[in-house]
């Protein structure tokens, strides 16, 4: 049997299959689409020059495999749980992932790199503001005057408060965003009845719940939906129906608790 030329004689495999999925898990975890993940991955394995480098990714793991048969099979699959939008993130795997490719830096430099871009989080109160920031900010943005803006960025402190405590009880999501939603349209209503003040009830409501709304989980699903990728592309369809869904049933449920408790129609 002919001998395989591509692949170096010295280079740690399995180390290469980690450095792979590890780049592609910072990546899904930041909010990257399928189709990119499995890019990147399947480029950091054709280094090792194997005739089979298979990599198959949804929105909750990665499965990849190196054959040959030079050497045994090495295959991992990795279960992906929480994520969180970082696009910082996603563009320094990107760059790693084309230095190493390109022989600018050796595979033991570019895991550690990956190590150290995943223990790399924004500060938690700088979520917490950026939260608080959105609701009032995006209220202007609809049409909004600077009332309902102050009075958003009040509900945006639900939406901090919610963030705490799933972090300590891990909560249903659909369960915590309809929770926060129901609270949010709830307190709107008592803010109008306040004496001297006029509320556009439509848009605070609007502007506060915005931050939470499934912007990135749309664009992802109908990117990786026009990419071919029609299994992740309608997980992530259903994942945005979900968390649209129960803000819809607390805003819901709050504006007709609100009418009954403080009474007149929203």
């Amino acid at each position: 049997m002919e001998e395989n030329k591509n692949i170096p004689e010295k280079m740690d495999y399995q180390l290469l299959m980690d450095t792979a999925v590890l780049a592609g898990e910072i990546m899904l975890v930041a909010g990257a689409e399928t189709y990119r993940v499995e890019d990147t991955i399947y480029r950091i394995l054709k280094t090792s020059g194997f005739e089979r480098c298979d990599v198959f990714v949804v929105a909750t793991g990665i499965m990849a495999t190196l054959a040959d048969w030079r050497v045994d099979t090495i295959s991992i699959t990795r279960r992906v749980g929480e994520k969180s939008t970082n696009l910082g993130n996603i563009s320094d795997v990107n760059e790693i992932s084309r230095k190493y490719c390109g022989g600018e830096i050796t595979l033991k430099q570019a895991f550690h790199n990956l190590k150290r871009i995943q223990s790399k989080r924004y500060p938690i109160w700088l979520n917490y503001v950026c939260m608080i920031l959105t609701a009032a900010f995006f209220t202007l943005l609809l049409g909004g005057g600077w009332a309902e803006s102050c009075f958003a960025s009040v509900n945006g402190l639900f939406i901090v408060f919610s963030q705490m405590i799933n972090r300590k009880f891990k909560i249903n999501g659909f369960v915590l965003n309809m929770a926060v939603s129901f609270l949010m349209s709830f307190t709107c209503q008592g803010f109008a009845k306040l004496p001297g003040i006029t509320l556009d009830m439509e848009l605070l409501i609007a502007g506060s719940i915005m931050a939470l709304l499934p912007g990135v989980a749309i664009t992802n699903a109908i990117r990786d939906t026009l990419q071919g990728d029609y299994m992740s592309g309608a997980a992530r369809v259903i994942e945005a129906f979900v968390i649209a869904a129960s803000l819809g049933v607390g805003v819901g449920a709050g504006l007709s608790f609100g009418g009954f408790v403080f009474g007149g129609e929203f």
